[in-house]
């Protein structure tokens, strides 16, 4: 069964981060409390409502309990922490939270949020990368489009040589280095074969990476 995404706060980041994660194949519950912003996201998602996320009784009774993670988008400051502390209060295992300051970070931080993210650095794209990927490891952002990916080889990957894979034509992603057990390869060749479990670390813009994605994960 595929994961269920919330996501609260359908402003641009929002907006991005569900439309995203529904082209994935997961499904999507957008809430937001502006009728224009739900109206226009809804024929992109399985669902969005018209929801005060501050107020816990509308909150469940949206359905956001189904879902596995959930996504806060809001704006607002006092709405964000208060909905994060509503939503660790549903038991809901992943809580991403979007920041507008340290020490905002360091609030969501304390009453249980799993990871928080600033979308002047984090962009939608990257976000979902993030969230919908076992195989990434750790995921660097080099410049606005521009990423450097850990990626644990998954059994689509394995046994090919790095020519036969021909991730770079087909991606535009450069393999820099292939860990094996306590062994680096660095700069490795074309006729290096990918075995599973190998982590792989290369380069490419951020939209390839996840076609990459699409292509690989199991």
């Amino acid at each position: 069964m595929k994961k269920q995404f919330g996501v609260i706060g359908l402003g641009r980041f929002g907006t991005a981060v569900a439309r995203d994660l529904e082209k994935l194949g997961y499904p999507v519950l957008a809430i937001d409390t502006d009728p224009k912003l739900v109206d226009a996201v809804k024929e992109y998602v399985s669902f969005a409502d018209i929801v005060d996320a501050t107020n816990p009784d509308a909150l469940a009774a949206a359905g956001i309990k189904n879902c596995d993670t959930v996504i806060v988008a809001v704006g607002d400051i006092e709405s964000s922490i208060l909905i994060s502390l509503i939503l660790e209060e549903f038991d809901i295992k992943n809580i991403i939270a979007k920041a507008a300051s340290d020490v905002h970070e360091r609030v969501l931080k304390k009453i249980g949020v799993k990871e928080v993210v600033f979308p002047e650095a984090d962009m939608g794209i990257r976000v979902v990368n993030r969230l919908t990927s076992a195989n990434i490891l750790d995921y660097i952002s080099i410049s606005a489009d521009v990423d450097l990916v850990e990626y644990k080889a998954s059994k689509k990957l394995a046994n090919q040589s790095l020519k036969d894979l021909a991730l770079r034509n087909r991606f535009g992603i450069n393999v820099i280095a292939i860990k094996r057990d306590d062994n680096v390869i660095v700069s490795p060749s074309a006729d290096e074969l990918v075995l599973e479990g190998d982590e792989l670390f290369f380069v490419g813009k951020t939209p390839d990476i996840l076609l990459f994605k699409k292509e690989f994960e199991e």
